[in-house]
Order: C-alpha cells, then structure tokens, then sequence
C-alpha cells in the first residue's frame, strides 16, 4: 500500500455510533498500531480498511481505489489485510510454513517466489525457527506472529 486516506468516516449500527468523524492519513512504509479499550472501534475501523464493512458517511481511498468502488474490492483486499484477535481462526496449514505460504498461492504467486516469501516474511516476525512446526502446538503470541507473516 502506498497511499491510505481516511477521510472523514462513521460507522453506526441502529442507534449505537461505533465511529464519528475519523480522518487519517498513512503513506507507504509508515507502521501504525490501533490501541484502545475493548469496544472503542479498532475491530471495525480495522474492517473499514478492508472493505469488511462500509462507512455510513466519509470515504476510504486506498492507493486511489475508494472502498465503496464495488469494482475494485480485489484491488483494496489485495494490499489491506487483518489478523484476527483469535489467530487459531486463520489457521490452515499443517506446518507454519505452509499457513504463510497459503495467501501468495492463492494470488497466483510463482512457487519459487512463494517460498522465497515464506522465508523472509517468517524472518522478519521472529519466527523462522518454527518453519516446520505444527502451528497448532504454538503459543497465542506465536501463532499472531505467523498469522502477521
């Protein structure tokens, strides 16, 4: 992602505002944390990003591509993912390697490549050394670090 515009959004269900007025903008290789209490909107702001969910009012552009742009949905997911708070719910593989490996498959990535993105992508979370372990038998934290890969 090279470019995140939030611009002015809200999100309500019924009568209950989750998000009013939330405005930011992030440029490519900027890190950023959601931190708040538990109820205060991280979950569905985060959801925004990615088109989970819609703003009732304001707009998200994402690299130019605004998420209410039902044509462009791929495009937004492709470069706006989430980790769960349970990452036992994103688990697939039988091997970490293979559960980092899962995503650029289905993207069509070339397999040497794949691998190539295993590896620094296990790498730069800590975790290289649990390459052939069951992700199953990992702690909570573990298992977000290779969910994050």
């Amino acid at each position: 992602m090279k470019n995140l515009q939030v611009q002015d959004i809200s999100l309500a269900f019924g009568e209950r505002e989750i998000l009013k007025g939330v405005s930011f903008t992030m440029g490519e290789k900027t890190r950023a944390a959601l931190a708040g209490a538990n109820g205060s909107g991280k979950s569905t702001l985060s959801k925004n990003l990615n088109a989970i969910l819609m703003p009732t009012e304001g707009n998200i552009i994402i690299d130019g591509n605004d998420t209410k742009d039902e044509e462009k949905l791929w495009d937004i997911r492709q470069t706006a993912g989430m980790v769960f708070q349970n990452p036992d719910n994103q688990i697939i593989g039988t091997v970490v390697e293979e559960d980092v490996g899962f995503g650029p498959e289905n993207l069509g990535v070339p397999t040497d490549e794949i691998w190539e993105r295993v590896e620094q992508s296990l790498k730069s979370v800590g975790m290289i050394e649990y390459r052939y372990h069951s992700p199953n038998k990992l702690s909570g934290g573990q298992k977000q670090r290779v969910a994050i890969a």
